[in-house]
C-alpha cells in the first residue's frame, strides 16, 4: 500500500511537469482569471459569503471536469504506457493521473480565492469560516473529478460511458420529466410513472451528497450532525467512484494508439 501511494505521487508529480510543460494549464488559468473579472471583482455592492461560495461551488467542479479531461488525455499516450511496465501498478498510474487532476484543480481554486481575497473580500467572511466552507467544495471537486475519470476511455469503453451517462441523465431527470411528460406517460400506463419515479429516487440517492455539500459551501451551518455526517458520505462516496475506476481500469486492456 505505501509502496503504490508512493508510486501514485511520483507518477503524478512527473504528469505535473509534462502538463506544465505542454503549456495546457494557462487555459485554467485564463479559466480562472475570467471568473473573477465576470462574476467575483468589486462592485458597487458588497460582495456576500453566499454569493462567493455559490460561485466557486460551481467554478471548483466545473474546473475538475475540464482538468481531469486534459490530464488524462494527456496519460492517455502509448508513451506514457511504457511506465506500466516499469513495477508500476494499475492503481498506482490511474490515481497519479487523479491526484495530478486534483492538485491542478485546487491551485486554480486557491489562485481565483486569493484573487477574492486581495481585491473583494466578503464582508461576513472569517478566515476559519472559509476553511469550514472549503471543505465539502474540495469533497465536491474530487468526487466529479472521480466521475470524470471513470467515465475516460482509458477506464470504460464507450458503450459503458453512454450507459453511465445515461443513469446520470435520468438521476437528473426528476424536474425534466415532470408536468405534461408525466401525464402523457400515466395516460400509456400509471405504473410507468411510478416505475419512472422509483428509479429516479434510486439514481439520484448517490448524488445527495453532492448537492447537500454544495449547500452547506453556501450556507456554512456546520452546527449540527447531519453537515458532519454529510462530509463523510462525501468521503465514502469519493473512495466508491475512484474504486469502479480502479475496477473499470483493471478490466481494460491498455490499447496502444497514436
Amino acid at each position: 500500500m505505501i509502496r503504490q501511494m508512493t508510486q501514485a505521487v511520483l507518477v503524478a508529480g512527473f504528469t505535473l511537469l509534462e502538463y506544465l510543460r505542454s503549456g495546457r494549464i494557462f487555459l485554467e488559468l485564463i479559466a480562472t482569471i475570467a471568473c473573477y473579472v465576470i462574476l467575483l471583482r468589486p462592485t458597487s455592492a458588497a460582495m456576500n459569503a453566499s454569493y462567493l461560495f455559490a460561485v466557486l461551488g460551481i467554478f471548483g467542479p466545473g474546473m475538475a471536469v475540464i482538468t481531469t479531461g486534459f490530464i488524462v488525455g494527456l496519460g492517455d499516450r502509448p508513451q506514457n504506457y511504457i511506465v506500466l511496465t516499469h513495477n508500476v501498478s494499475r492503481d498506482a498510474f490511474l490515481l497519479g493521473l487523479f491526484f495530478a487532476a486534483v492538485i491542478v484543480t485546487l491551485a486554480m481554486y486557491g489562485i481565483l480565492c486569493a484573487l477574492v481575497a486581495l481585491f473583494n473580500r466578503a464582508t461576513d467572511l472569517t478566515l476559519f469560516g472559509w476553511t469550514l466552507a472549503t471543505l465539502p467544495l474540495i469533497l465536491n471537486t474530487g468526487l466529479v473529478a472521480a466521475i470524470a475519470l471513470l467515465l475516460s476511455p482509458p477506464v470504460l469503453s464507450a458503450g459503458w460511458r453512454l450507459f453511465v451517462l445515461a443513469l446520470i441523465a435520468l438521476a437528473l431527470s426528476s424536474n425534466v420529466i415532470s408536468g405534461p411528460v408525466i401525464a402523457q406517460i400515466s395516460e400509456i400506463n400509471p405504473l410507468l410513472v411510478d416505475l419512472l419515479r422509483a428509479i429516479q429516487t434510486i439514481l439520484s440517492g448517490p448524488l445527495v451528497p453532492v448537492f447537500y455539500g454544495y449547500q452547506l459551501s453556501v450556507s456554512r451551518a456546520f452546527d449540527s450532525a447531519p453537515a458532519w455526517a454529510n462530509l463523510l458520505a462525501q468521503c465514502l462516496l469519493l473512495l466508491s467512484f475512484l474504486g469502479l475506476a480502479r475496477y473499470g481500469f483493471h478490466r481494460r486492456d491498455l490499447i496502444f494508439s497514436v
